[in-house]
């Protein structure tokens, strides 16, 4: 995520403040990787109050 520009706020939080984006429930069971390509399962996402 850190590469994305994400940083991570609390255990599986995590906020990108260029973007406006919040996504929650990112831990090891909700995001799997295929070479490279990050899939999001049962993951929230939000716009921060800003966008």
């Amino acid at each position: 995520m850190a590469s994305n520009g994400f940083t991570n706020t609390r255990n599986s939080d995590y906020i990108n403040k260029s973007l406006g984006i919040i996504a929650e429930d990112l831990h090891d069971e909700n995001v799997l990787n295929n070479n490279g390509v990050l899939f999001f399962i049962d993951t929230v996402f939000f716009l921060t109050p800003d966008f």
